[in-house]
């Protein structure tokens, strides 16, 4: 073989590791196709790999949709992460955690289906890994701020887990109720636009009405 050949064989980029490949492929197909079950052997197929690897690097289906969840929650936890080392007022860093999950469940249409398929039963190892690894954290990060901003008499909040609870599922709402976003309304996708707009309705619905004068000062 030719030393140029040789050279362009090592400049080669590397392809994706198979365990990578599969949870691409999953991530790919859930989201054009808006629903999380998707056959193992279609996923297989697009990540260009033998179904059997499911298993070897999952144990199976479930293992890979909960692989999925954790890779996407990862990434969310991350930027939660950035979020609270600004040196920005707790209010604000609430507001912003806000934005940032609507964001986070439109850039990924499905993870919250996926979520509550994988936690639909409080008794399953997938339920509690899942609660342990991304709500447990999210939760409290997000009280603890309701708590400082109540603290430095910036909002008043009767019950920082009820409120979040109650703030978490508006955040949600719009993507569990696509089918009636269809046929109800008229609205066949949500948009950037749509998202940017219903980002701004529900942080004006929660934070206004807890808001304290010293706040708006």
């Amino acid at each position: 073989m030719e030393p140029q050949a040789k050279a362009k064989i090592k400049a080669a980029p590397a392809r994706p590791a198979a365990r990578d490949q599969l949870l691409d492929a999953a991530s790919a197909l859930m989201t054009e196709r808006e629903t999380i079950d998707v056959p193992l052997a279609e996923i297989a197929a697009r990540a260009e790999v033998n179904v059997a690897l499911v298993s070897y690097y999952f144990g199976g289906k479930e293992g890979l949709l909960l692989a999925l969840a954790k890779r996407n929650a990862t990434e969310a936890l991350a930027e939660l992460d950035r979020l609270l080392a600004l040196d920005i007022d707790p209010v604000e860093k609430f507001r912003r955690h806000l934005a940032g999950v609507i964001w986070t469940f439109f850039r990924y249409p499905y993870l919250n289906r996926l979520l509550h398929s994988l936690m639909r039963d409080a008794s399953t190892d997938a339920s509690k890994e899942i609660a342990e690894f991304f709500a447990a954290p999210l939760g409290r990060a997000a009280t603890g701020l309701i708590r400082q901003a109540q603290a430095a008499g910036l909002m008043h909040v009767e019950d920082p887990m009820l409120f979040y609870f109650a703030a978490l599922g508006a955040c949600e709402q719009i993507f569990v109720n696509q089918a009636n976003l269809k046929y109800v309304y008229g609205v066949d996708e949500i948009t950037d636009d749509l998202r940017r707009h219903y980002t701004n309705v529900v942080l004006d619905t929660f934070m206004n009405g807890c808001l304290t004068k010293k706040n708006d000062a």
